[in-house]
């Protein structure tokens, strides 16, 4: 049996693979999820693919943060239950989900890419204007971006192994 990593290199493998994914691939919501899918061993591709129209805060209108999100869509795959009659599990993802964003907020100052490219950029970038989205680039996004994917990734495989500790250290039953 292969031996697990120690935690603070797994975390920064974690956010080392979200950062390079983001600057090569972008797609902030995609790039935070897959390293905490590969890493995690949490769900599919069917996950990863449907994060996708999720990224520049949700389809590029510069709502939600598309990290954020992607960090959520790993929270829920660690926590959630396939079963839709499962009450208990529902409730639980769901406080889990506020959690983690009450985290993501108060560590990146917002959970909105409009605001957390204003805190970066200097201003928001309307991503759907071609000509915007040049800018957007030009003026350093998939560096910055990168590192708010990162942040995300890491902040959410925390959260997720402090899950996972806590439910080993309290089994049902």
């Amino acid at each position: 049996m292969a031996q697990e990593l120690p935690k603070a290199e797994l975390l920064d493998r974690i956010e080392e693979a979200a950062y390079n994914y983001e600057k090569e691939y972008h797609g902030c919501s995609r790039c935070t999820l897959l390293p905490l899918q590969q890493h995690l061993k949490l769900g599919s591709g069917s996950a990863l693919k449907a994060s996708v129209p999720l990224a520049g805060g949700i389809a590029m209108t510069g709502e939600t943060c598309g990290a954020l999100l992607g960090a959520l869509l790993a929270v829920g795959l660690a926590t959630a239950d396939e079963e839709m009659g499962n009450k208990e599990a529902f409730q639980a993802s769901l406080i889990a989900g506020f959690r983690f964003l009450k985290r993501f907020k108060k560590d990146m100052g917002s959970t909105t890419c409009r605001d957390i490219q204003i805190a970066r950029l200097g201003r928001y970038y309307n991503m759907a204007d071609p000509q915007e989205y040049q800018e957007f680039a030009k003026a350093g996004a998939y560096v910055e971006c990168s590192k708010v994917v990162a942040r995300a990734s890491r902040l959410a495989a925390e959260f997720i192994l402090e899950q996972r500790e806590r439910e080993a250290a309290n089994p049902p039953g």
